[in-house]
């Protein structure tokens, strides 16, 4: 056994500690990007269908500089970045340090700006839409076409997480 199997498979024996059933979850973050009020309230229906004894943390990214999203979360936007890239707003650096048990990711595309909270979030199981450039951030990916809408994503996720063993 070379010394790269043994470090890899400590950091598998790692993971599959911290891991925990969605039903036995308590932290769940969820992260999405503002398109619109209709967006938002799929983004709430979801949370409702994740259930009420369970922490959920919202944080919304707002691609477009012009529009203050109609929503209560905690929002940030490319403004939240310095020159070099690195984030400078308090509530995006404490949603990525949050140890959630599962953090969802709401959005069909990845969003360069989303890509980096994504990566180093401290989430145990991050879930998302099924991408090339979700390869390597998401622990579940749910392929399932854009056309079939965030509603049916979002079912996607919790039926494959519940599933989980």
């Amino acid at each position: 056994m070379s010394l790269f199997d043994k470090s890899s498979s400590t950091l598998n024996r790692k993971s599959q500690e911290d891991f925990k059933l969605f039903s036995e979850s308590e932290r769940i973050g969820l992260i999405y990007s503002w398109e619109d009020s209709q967006k938002e309230k799929s983004v709430y229906a979801f949370a409702k269908s994740i259930g009420s004894e369970k922490s959920i943390t919202f944080l919304c990214f707002n691609p477009i500089k012009k529009i203050e999203p109609a929503t209560d979360n905690p929002t940030f936007s490319k403004a939240d970045f310095n020159l070099f890239g690195k984030i400078k707003t308090q509530t995006v650096l404490s949603f990525m340090e949050e140890p959630f048990d599962y953090l969802f990711h709401l959005d069909f595309d990845v969003n360069p700006l989303v890509r980096p909270l994504l990566a180093k979030s401290k989430a145990n199981c991050k879930v998302g839409c099924h991408s090339e450039d979700g390869e390597g951030i998401y622990d579940l990916m749910i392929k399932i076409d854009k056309s079939a809408g965030l509603k049916n994503l979002s079912d996607q996720m919790l039926i494959y997480v519940n599933a989980l063993k």
